[in-house]
């Protein structure tokens, strides 16, 4: 049992960072590819990426709160900016290895619906598991790039607005 809370006290910030992560990846999917792709017909890319999108505040808050307990950092600007950075390069790894994982998983299974009862459109297995996998190849990226750059004083916003000043 020692061992165990150990274990748990060493992981919180992993834990906590599931939990908030895994909050953005319900909005993210009830958004992109339930109601945009599957209710609204958009494209895939169209619809991971409004998901995408709507999840972000969803994540900035709950990772900020909960997972790396900056709430009181009082550098809330500068971790947007930097929550902002990290979501450029998860944005690409999300839809594109959504999209990846759909193109090769269709090769190897091929394109099926299956019926859901009172939906008049059908689902995509395929579509679902690659949306999950496009947004666990983001998550480990997220969780490391979070943990060591957008919730920690790294001082490169300061170095920047020295070098600003030094130029004039």
């Amino acid at each position: 049992m020692k061992k165990a809370t150990n274990l748990i006290k060493k992981r919180k910030s992993l834990l906590a960072y599931f939990f908030a992560a895994g909050s953005g990846v319900i909005v993210q999917y009830l958004v992109g590819t339930s109601y945009c792709i599957g209710h609204l017909g958009m494209s895939p890319t169209a619809g991971y990426s409004i998901g995408f999108i709507v999840s972000f505040p969803v994540g900035f808050i709950l990772s900020k709160i909960f997972a790396f307990n900056s709430r009181k950092s009082g550098n809330t600007k500068r971790e947007m900016i930097k929550f902002s950075i990290v979501l450029v390069f998860s944005y690409l790894i999300t839809v594109y290895g959504a999209l990846i994982t759909l193109q090769l998983l269709t090769a190897f299974f091929g394109d099926f619906k299956m019926q859901i009862p009172f939906k008049s459109k059908g689902f995509s297995p395929i579509g679902t598991i690659s949306h999950f996998a496009g947004m666990g190849f983001s998550f480990i990226f997220n969780y490391f790039t979070h943990k060591k750059f957008t919730f920690v004083e790294t001082g490169l916003l300061d170095k920047i607005k020295d070098y600003k000043k030094s130029r004039v």
